[in-house]
């Protein structure tokens, strides 16, 4: 899939849709939706991290050993960059493009992605607007990224938006992230972590006044993205790590805005779950 390299949101050029509003869930007439998803299933994860090794040759040459794996296999610097950063399973793709295919027969149509920099997030975005069928492009925010505290050791060699592009992701050249790679501050506390996703979320609002969003990234984004925008304090550490296992692959949560009220409150999403999830664990 070829980029097509649209003008940055920031400049603007975003299409506008009229600001009326939407039909009523849960008893909330709404203007606008935030979308928040975590990626499909991962490789490391299903496999454990010998898959590299049980897959790759001498030479980097990747050969498929067993069907939940990849397919195909794009192309890296070092083989090893898969350790830190996995790509998902054919489960993972299956998963999001399901989610992908549901929103586009509930004529759910999001313009506006967003997607923390890991493959698997990317692997994932791609899948869900490849089911929308809307040509969506994928805005990498490096801002969505998990909790820098887990890798205190040391960042993954993460694919940049043009590398991204060069694998055949649907990815805008022209977008601006709000934070650069290079400006991870790996000491960041939980509740930094919190005011970082939020203060994305607020960046993404100014930049496209209007329509639906969607956020694809990872198990404690749906909290993390959310939280702040319900007027809830962050979580402590161990509150949120409470909370973490309860979050499955591709689940999602949707918030939805009411000009009435001005505030923003967690909707039954309007696609079915994956794995029985409910949002509800955020309440």
């Amino acid at each position: 899939m070829a980029s097509k390299h649209r003008n940055n949101l920031t400049q603007s050029k975003v299409s506008r849709q009229p600001s009326v509003s939407s039909k009523c869930e849960n008893g909330v007439s709404h203007t606008r939706r935030l979308f928040v998803m975590r990626h499909g299933e991962r490789c490391d994860f299903a496999f454990g991290k010998g898959w590299v090794k049980r897959c790759f040759d001498d030479r980097g040459h990747y050969t498929q050993k067993d069907l939940n794996l990849p397919k195909k296999m794009i192309q890296r610097d070092t083989v090893s960059d898969f350790l830190r950063d996995s790509p998902l399973t054919e489960i993972g793709m299956f998963q999001a493009r399901a989610t992908g295919d549901a929103f586009k027969a509930a004529n759910v149509d999001i313009k506006h992605v967003f997607v923390s920099p890991s493959l698997r997030c990317v692997q994932t975005a791609q899948n869900v607007i490849d089911g929308m069928d809307n040509n969506a492009e994928l805005c990498v925010e490096p801002a969505a990224f998990e909790w820098l505290g887990w890798y205190k050791n040391g960042m993954p060699n993460l694919l940049t938006p043009d590398q991204l592009a060069n694998c055949g992701f649907n990815v805008n050249l022209l977008y601006k992230p709000y934070l650069e790679i290079k400006d991870y501050q790996v000491d960041e506390t939980v509740s930094d972590y919190y005011d970082r996703c939020h203060q994305l979320t607020q960046h993404i609002f100014k930049s496209c006044e209007e329509g639906d969003v969607l956020i694809v990234a990872h198990a404690g984004s749906l909290d993390t993205f959310t939280r702040r925008l319900r007027g809830k304090n962050p979580r402590t550490s161990q509150e949120m790590h409470l909370i973490l296992p309860s979050f499955t692959y591709c689940c999602l949560c949707c918030l939805a805005y009411s000009d009435k009220t001005n505030k923003w409150q967690f909707v039954d999403p309007p696609i079915p779950p994956l794995h029985e999830f409910d949002w509800k664990v955020m309440l």
